[in-house]
């Protein structure tokens, strides 16, 4: 009798364990594929955003693990040395920074942090105790439905690993984990320029100088009078003692060695300290990060122009008379590819909306700021957003219950992306999630209530300091139509600083005397009816050899070719992308020109002499 009550009792004990064993499968803690780890969060790619959600899901007690695919850790941050950073702020000037990248900008700010030394030990502290391992190739997927089960990789040594997880975080530039997952991107840039092959941001190759006096340079621009400093560098261009952006007079002057390929776009420079400066500003194009020849290619295209930049920047920034090449970064920050369904797309009306959510997990700004790509050298902006929120489900993917993104996978329309992507807001997005998903250990995220999250949102607030839920940001859109709000998410209406709506696709040409005017940045838009031209590049055109811009008078003085005598224009001006536009035809007019529109060409012809055409 007593072997039937042992065998029965050994029998509910085996019941036990494997259903004791498959809830704890379940919550990612075992597994029963041998051979195989379990985490709660495994991370593919070592973006500096994904480590914040790594940093925080760790030390909240989850079982984390980061795989990189390539043999380097840090992507845009170390690989790409993309080092100059950018701060996000309300129209109050008040910065919306939260969360540990704050730290991060103070460090920065204080000059702590500048050089490539610094930003990898402050990486490698961010990251330390976390298990991670380079040159991770994923190999296959195991999902039976819409849950990945696991994933299989090869390491260094080309042996094959399985590791199963509660939670995929794709954390890279390029996808790896969506694109192994099969799933089609959203249309892009390509949509917006009615071009047929796939179009992207222009990457950057992040230009490193030795030798500059930037003392000397901070204290010569802030010595010349606004109508030079506008003049010689832009209206909008800024220099402190840390950082300097702005100079498209100065660019404007370079001619590319390939300008099929490449395009000098404003500078935005960093002060490294010790007479180094590192900068933003030399763009290549056709960069498909999930393709390495191509940034191969585009990083010997850059390498090409660099000599020439250099002499460049001696003959027209002061303090830069000495400047010299100071080694090369490893790869390129690349700006953008492919936009994926997640379960919320973020759209410019959002952004210009100050639209809060309820699971919202970051509070963003900036610009809207599409840059330069093949089919728009310059790029443009299409407005300034007040504040923004972003929702947790624009980092839920669509077609996989258990998958993250962050960083610039961030759902988000190909407009709406020009703010969504910029740094801040994606780190805090991530810090965020890694927090909710040691909250709500198990639970789908996707399930979550607004209970829950509003429960969330309390703990951000007193327990970290970070306030999820502010008041909406000001709208930018009210009173605009349903009609122009959908020209707006697509890209076709920029909203000016003063609520004047401009139009610049499709672009604009504009012909004198039928030679076609090269605007060597922002190309003529429409402005209530109205085309405006960059100031400059139209006189030149007219004979003008000098020209001054004085803003605060609304007033350009030029002489023309051949003369000495200063002329000047009283004339009403706008500022669109740091350039200073004017009233075409009143400009034309002016100098007793006649300009003629041809509305199926989008093309103004200008005629000095109408007898003689």
């Amino acid at each position: 009798m007593k072997r039937p009550i042992l065998r029965y009792t050994l029998s509910i004990v085996v019941v036990v364990a494997v259903l004791t064993g498959y809830m704890l499968q379940r919550q990612g803690v075992v597994s029963f594929l041998p051979g195989t780890r379990s985490y709660d969060v495994v991370i593919i790619g070592t973006e500096l955003e994904g480590m914040y959600l790594a940093r925080r899901a760790n030390d909240a007690g989850l079982r984390v693990k980061i795989l990189e695919p390539s043999s380097e850790i840090g992507g845009q941050l170390l690989q790409g040395e993309m080092l100059y950073l950018d701060e996000t702020f309300d129209d109050q000037g008040k910065s919306l920074l939260q969360g540990s990248i704050k730290q991060l900008f103070e460090r920065y700010y204080s000059g702590e942090i500048r050089k490539l030394s610094e930003f990898k030990s402050y990486f490698n502290q961010l990251i330390r105790g976390i298990p991670l391992e380079k040159n991770a190739k994923l190999t296959a997927i195991d999902k039976p439905d819409r849950l990945i089960r696991s994933l299989t990789y090869e390491t260094k040594n080309g042996k094959t690993q399985t590791i199963e997880s509660r939670y995929f975080v794709d954390n890279t530039d390029s996808a790896e984990l969506i694109r192994q997952l099969g799933i089609q991107p959203l249309p892009g840039l390509e949509s917006l320029y009615q071009v047929p092959q796939k179009e992207y941001m222009s990457a950057t190759y992040m230009m490193k100088f030795k030798n500059v006096d930037w003392e000397k340079f901070y204290g010569s621009f802030w010595q010349l009078s606004k109508p030079e400093r506008t003049t010689l560098y832009g209206p909008e261009t800024y220099v402190d003692a840390n950082i300097a952006y702005g100079f498209p007079p100065i660019v404007a002057r370079y001619e590319l060695n390939n300008p099929d390929k490449a395009n000098l776009r404003g500078l935005n420079i960093l002060n490294q300290k010790d007479g180094e400066v590192i900068i933003n500003a030399l763009q290549v194009y056709d960069v498909d990060p999930s393709r390495p020849e191509t940034i191969a290619s585009a990083m010997a295209v850059a390498k090409e122009e660099m000599p020439r930049i250099r002499d460049l920047l001696r003959q027209h920034i002061i303090g830069f008379e000495n400047v010299e090449l100071n080694g090369e970064p490893k790869s390129l920050y690349v700006r953008e590819y492919n936009h994926y369904p997640m379960e919320y797309m973020l759209q410019a009306s959002d952004l210009l909306g100050g639209v809060m959510h309820p699971d919202n997990v970051s509070v963003g700004g900036y610009f809207i700021d599409i840059q330069g790509s093949r089919s728009n050298r310059e790029g443009f902006a299409i407005g300034k957003p007040d504040k923004y929120g972003i929702p947790l489900r624009s980092y839920l993917l669509k077609d996989a219950d258990n998958v993250i993104v962050t960083g610039k996978l961030v759902g988000s329309s190909y407009v709406a992306y020009g703010s969504a992507r910029i740094q801040p807001n994606g780190a805090l997005a991530a810090e965020s999630i890694g927090l909710l998903l040691a909250k709500y250990k198990g639970k789908d995220l996707k399930q979550l209530t607004a209970e829950q999250m509003s429960e969330f949102h309390a703990i951000m607030r007193n327990t970290h300091g970070i306030e999820l839920t502010p008041s909406p940001g000001a709208s930018k859109i009210t009173g605009m139509t349903p009609e122009d709000i959908q020209d707006l998410n697509e890209g076709h209406i920029t909203l000016l600083s003063n609520a004047s709506q401009a139009r610049t696709l499709p672009f604009i040409r504009v012909f004198f005397n039928d030679q076609e005017v090269k605007f060597t940045a922002h190309r003529p838009v429409i402005i209530d009816g109205k085309t405006w031209s960059p100031a400059e590049e139209l006189l030149k055109s007219f004979g003008a050899s000098f020209v001054r811009i004085d803003l605060d008078h609304k007033e350009i003085r030029y002489t023309m070719s051949g003369s000495t005598e200063m002329k000047s224009i009283a004339t009403p001006l706008n500022i669109l992308n740091n350039r200073v536009l004017v009233n075409l035809r009143d400009i034309s007019d002016y100098f007793g020109y006649k300009t003629f529109w041809d509305n199926p060409k989008r093309m103004i012809n200008i005629y000095s002499n109408l007898e003689s055409n």
